[in-house]
């Protein structure tokens, strides 16, 4: 019989946190896997269960009958692995009516709440609704969600359970920016450190490319909805202390704006960073994704704002995320997509957490949101044909 009780989903919130699930460790992420498995399938509905696996990295996709329709309404997106913690953060407590430990927030006992609703609704809606569970979101996604789309999964409306808002915030992230993620290289000519003339400093190579970036590109003050750069690692060095570098590499992240045209692709990235430096040699892109975008008149994100709102008893707002997660890949295929997950704080920090009455709001709000949508098929279609 499916758990439905508060206690009995936190409890199983609290077994799921415990699997340290990182993507240093195959085994714990088999491991919460096989553990979303099962607690589907304890439902007792009839649910198809297909798996995938990419690169040791399995993920499903769970919906009613025997074959996957061709195209979803709407898709429940959750992920299981989370990023490194310290031994005791794999061990969730509940303390002053919040519940604590790696993954609470980003994003397991969510994960929990979707499997939840989706069994309890799956064979009750008029339309195609599946759930997707996959173990690559903290690493680049693409060995999770992709990869099924590579596989023709598609939907029309993906909520994604992930977490961005924070305890005491009514939003719907409706968009977040793109994301590039990519490696640069200057090339230099080593000298002794006494005769720096003698030589070409790839390390003064790539503090000139940072600065020239920074200084179209200055970091924020507070929360912007504009294109952010971020060095995340620069390494240089010669053999010996008295050696001047011959090589120099830079890490990057880039947040960019939905209509900024410089980063809708791997070439235009190129083509920016070749103008800020035409020494810059890039050596790999280690993801680029498009934006999340939701239209606020699409049907299904009303009825979840309604819904949301009908069970907080406060009004909702839509709001651009500056982090993106793998709702982003629908974008590629024509689907649009939102993120709201359970509202919390400390995302990958030491105590990330959520509060209890955030996880029985966004229980009863999935639920509030299936029943809003428990209408007949032809008038869900004919709505979304308007957006």
């Amino acid at each position: 019989m499916q758990l439905s009780s508060d206690a009995a989903l936190l409890t199983a919130a609290h077994e799921l946190i415990a699997i340290e699930s990182t993507a240093a460790n195959p085994a714990g992420l088999r491991a919460a896997y096989e553990y979303m498995r099962q607690f589907i399938q304890a439902s007792g509905k009839t649910i198809t269960i297909e798996e995938f696996e990419y690169d040791d990295k399995p993920s499903l996709l769970a919906y009613h009958g025997q074959d996957r329709p061709e195209r979803f309404q709407v898709i429940f997106n959750a992920h299981l692995d989370v990023v490194p913690g310290k031994p005791e953060q794999f061990a969730a407590r509940i303390q002053d009516g919040k519940l604590y430990g790696r993954g609470a927030y980003d994003m397991k006992a969510a994960a929990i709440v979707l499997a939840q609703v989706f069994c309890e609704y799956v064979d009750k809606v008029p339309y195609a609704l599946g759930l997707q569970i996959v173990t690559d979101e903290e690493h680049a996604g693409e060995r999770g969600t992709q990869y099924q789309l590579e596989q023709g999964v598609r939907a029309d409306f993906v909520l994604c359970g992930e977490c961005g808002r924070a305890t005491g915030t009514y939003e719907i992230a409706n968009e977040a920016k793109g994301v590039a993620a990519l490696e640069l290289r200057f090339d230099g000519t080593a000298t002794h450190g006494a005769y720096p003339w003698r030589g070409d400093n790839a390390a003064l190579k790539a503090a000139d490319f940072i600065r020239k970036l920074y200084q179209e590109f200055p970091v924020p003050k507070q929360a912007t909805s504009e294109t952010t750069f971020t060095v995340t690692g620069m390494s240089a060095g010669g053999v010996a202390h008295n050696q001047t570098p011959d090589c120099a590499s830079v890490r990057l992240d880039c947040r960019y704006a939905p209509d900024d045209p410089r980063f809708e692709s791997p070439a235009a990235i190129t083509n920016y960073l070749h103008s800020v430096d035409a020494n810059a040699k890039i050596t790999k892109f280690l993801t680029h994704g498009l934006p999340i975008y939701a239209s606020p008149h699409n049907p299904w994100l009303l009825e979840l704002k309604a819904a949301a709102e009908q069970i907080e008893q406060s009004e909702f707002k839509f709001v651009r995320r500056n982090g993106s997660g793998d709702a982003r890949f629908y974008t590629q295929t024509g689907g649009q997509a939102c993120e709201f997950g359970i509202a919390g704080k400390q995302q990958h920090g030491d105590d990330e957490h959520i509060t209890l009455e955030a996880f029985h709001n966004y229980l009863e709000t999935m639920r509030a949101f299936m029943q809003k949508t428990l209408v007949s098929e032809q008038l869900l279609v004919d709505a979304f044909a308007s957006v």
